[in-house]
């Protein structure tokens, strides 16, 4: 699921700086003018039930070391299953699709019980007769970390929720789905987590958000681990898995092989195929061990877009870069 890019751009908060004439008097100091409000922090957490964990991205990372990581868990693999929901999932109407560059080089995933796998989850969302899908991953026993468009709408829009998110009433979550059976049941949501940057005003770079769980589904699936570092990310090897509308509704397909195109300050670049629904999948990779930073599966970015506006942007996938502020937030959402 996610946001037609020309939608976010007009929802996008603009800060427009007025001028203040102040008219001198003879023998008469003009009156005092008060400094300018500090624009919003962009990376300012906010939550459905508005008390976000404090900290955020202001949690101190090792001062020089050029990035930041935690290395993520294999889990036990204790199975609950369960069936699923019944729910016919397409698209939303109106929303542009991530993309299939070329030949679509998506393979299933089948059986999906294997780590890192099982920690992707499906995020169901029902709105009155309507079904959305979206995708994100276990990075603590209780929490997934997603797309921001798959909690809030964006830019100062009202979801319906708690603090203009969607109702948390209406997700379920879906570890390791696949197709009509949940090898690890199903979860709730308790609390849903984004940013200012994204919530107030769309801003595609801030696209990211959380959703805290009422199960510990992370202990048998798994957790990805994630890193955030300051060098470029070009060159690096990238996987996208998720939960895809245009696949049979339930099943995971994946893209593996690739690798990072373009690297930019708040978005990372690649040619992995993928399609709507599959917003908020992990962009990650398999890092060996002595790796700076997480060693294991590693997460660098979370999928958001597909193919808009000009290059590098009309030419790949993209998603959120976990930049320091978005590793910070994260870990501190986990507790």
């Amino acid at each position: 699921m996610r946001l037609s890019p020309s939608v976010g751009r007009l929802r996008s908060a603009v800060l427009v700086g007025g001028a203040v004439l102040g008219l001198a008097v003879a023998g008469m100091a003009p009156p005092a003018v008060a400094a300018p409000a500090a624009a919003a922090d962009p990376h300012a957490a906010v939550a459905d039930d508005k008390a976000p964990p404090r900290g955020g991205h202001l949690l101190a990372s090792a001062a020089g070391a050029g990035g930041a990581g935690a290395s993520g868990t294999a889990g036990t693999g204790v199975l609950t299953p369960t069936k699923s929901p019944v729910v016919a999932g397409k698209p939303p109407a109106g929303h542009l699709t991530e993309s299939v560059i070329g030949t679509d080089s998506r393979v299933r995933v089948n059986p999906t019980t294997t780590y890192p796998t099982s920690a992707i989850v499906q995020i169901v969302r029902t709105a009155g007769t309507s079904t959305f899908g979206c995708t994100g991953w276990l990075y603590g026993a209780s929490i997934v970390a997603t797309a921001g468009h798959c909690v809030h709408p964006g830019g100062g829009a009202d979801g319906g929720g708690g603090n203009g998110f969607y109702p948390r009433a209406n997700f379920t979550i879906i570890p390791a789905r696949n197709g009509g059976t949940n090898p690890f049941g199903t979860c709730t949501a308790t609390q849903l987590l984004s940013v200012n940057g994204w919530t107030a005003s769309g801003n595609e770079g801030n696209d990211y958000g959380a959703i805290r769980l009422s199960c510990s589904a992370g202990n048998s699936t798994g957790t990805f681990g994630l890193w955030w570092q300051s060098a470029s990310l070009d060159g690096a090897a990238t996987t996208v898995s998720g939960y895809p509308c245009d696949k049979t509704f339930g099943e995971q397909w994946r893209h593996a092989g690739m690798t990072v195109t373009v690297t930019q300050t708040q978005q990372v670049f690649y040619q992995n195929d993928t399609a709507g629904c599959q917003s908020g999948s992990p962009v990650y990779q398999n890092r060996a061990a002595g790796s700076a930073f997480c060693t294991g599966q590693c997460v660098m970015a979370i999928h958001a877009y597909g193919l808009h506006g000009s290059s590098p942007h009309s030419t790949n996938n993209h998603g959120t870069r976990i930049t320091e502020a978005v590793f910070n937030n994260l870990i501190t959402w986990r507790g």
